[in-house]
């Protein structure tokens, strides 16, 4: 039996804990000085409670993103759940419907079907994690079938609406009545309370518009991570911001030029098994009018993979025809986003794959699928 109150305790208790090392680390930095306000932009200004930033003083907005919601029909009249405000809740709800089919929505969709609340998910997409490769949401959506979660694809006419015990979640040919409703269709750049229009820091798809060197419209001040808006909202990692955070740094401070590249950002949706991704999709790396060739290596020929009985997945390589350079990858597999690494630094560097078939992977491994894959792939373009 599991002890639904003692669960989001040990949550809330390890989301305080890394609030609170955060909070001490820049606290005990005699070089950084921490105000516990809101930064909002008005008449021209920046304000930082009652205090203004001088115009002259390099300001970095890493604001972050939200929660965001798709319109669905029913959403202003029911009540419903955020994945922000589902994490706070003290105890598990008995049954929960969700809306969508990212990241988000499947990896809570599959954590609470194990910690035995009874799951519902709707998209209208036809398979999860729109983006990524077709049989990579196609696997995930068939493992979680199996484990228990009901999957509805390609639903159309969502709407929510109050009912016993909590809500009811209608599509087109079907409905369900759970205890709580969660709508996870993305998130958003945290811009409500900056109000950037009110500084000149223009929008770009409701995030921070930058250049090339993170530079906003107003002169003086730089953006990171989840708070830039336009194609940038693919790589809403925290990954990303750290990557762009001392860019931005040294750009702001020293007048350098420094100008971060998405080509290898990596990707990783944390259901099990992973979905992690690098670099172009098979369909992404036709369209840009590559001649593609791709290679792919079942995770369960894997000795290790059988000892674990962590037979599901695979590893794809997606390589071009003509340079048997490396385009991009994607890897479905327990423990994939540990793995991706050793593709990623490949496709860093021009996409040379010589290094990774010049190592040595230790056996028995996971990530010999990623040897094995790269090597079939490169022998079958003779």
């Amino acid at each position: 039996m599991i002890d639904g109150r003692a669960v989001m305790t040990r949550i809330h208790r390890v989301m305080d804990d890394g609030r609170r090392y955060y909070e001490d680390l820049l606290g005990g930095d005699d070089g950084v000085l921490v105000v516990p306000e809101v930064a909002r932009f008005a008449g021209g200004k920046l304000a930082v409670g009652d205090a203004v930033v001088a115009d002259d003083v390099p300001v970095l907005l890493a604001v972050g993103a939200a929660p965001s919601v798709t319109p669905i029909a029913g959403a202003a009249e029911t009540p419903h759940l955020t994945s922000a405000e589902l994490l706070h809740l003290d105890h598990l709800p008995a049954s929960l419907g969700i809306v969508g089919g990212g990241p988000i929505a499947l990896e809570f969709a599959q954590a609470l079907n194990r910690l035995g609340v009874v799951v519902t998910i709707v998209m209208r997409a036809a398979a999860p994690l729109r983006g990524e490769e077709p049989e990579a949401g196609e696997l995930v959506a068939r493992v979680l079938r199996a484990e228990g979660v009901t999957v509805v694809t390609g639903a159309t006419e969502i709407i929510i609406e109050r009912s016993a015990p909590g809500g009811r979640l209608r599509w087109a040919g079907g409905q369900v009545d759970v205890e709580r409703i969660l709508l996870a269709t993305g998130r958003e750049p945290a811009m409500a309370d900056l109000r950037p229009d009110a500084g000149g820091v223009e929008l770009d798809q409701g995030g921070i518009l930058v250049d090339a060197t993170l530079r906003t419209t107003r002169s003086s001040t730089w953006a990171i991570g989840d708070a830039i808006g336009g194609a940038h909202r693919r790589f809403q990692f925290t990954h990303a911001a750290t990557y762009e955070g001392p860019q931005a740094v040294n750009n702001a401070l020293r007048g350098d030029a420094m100008t971060p590249t998405y080509h290898a950002m990596p990707r990783v949706t944390f259901t099990d098994p992973q979905v992690a991704a690098v670099g172009l999709t098979e369909a992404e790396a036709r369209a840009a009018g590559h001649d593609v060739h791709v290679h792919v290596k079942l995770v369960r020929e894997l000795g290790k993979a059988r000892a674990l009985g962590e037979t599901e997945g695979f590893v794809k390589v997606v390589l071009d025809r003509s340079t048997h350079r490396l385009l991009g990858a994607t890897i479905v597999a327990a423990h994939g986003g540990d793995m991706l690494a050793s593709l990623t630094i490949p496709l860093n560097m021009g996409g040379d794959l010589g290094p990774v078939l010049a190592t040595t992977f230790a056996h028995p491994t996971l990530s010999e699928a990623l040897k094995v894959a790269v090597r079939n792939a490169v022998t079958s373009l003779g």
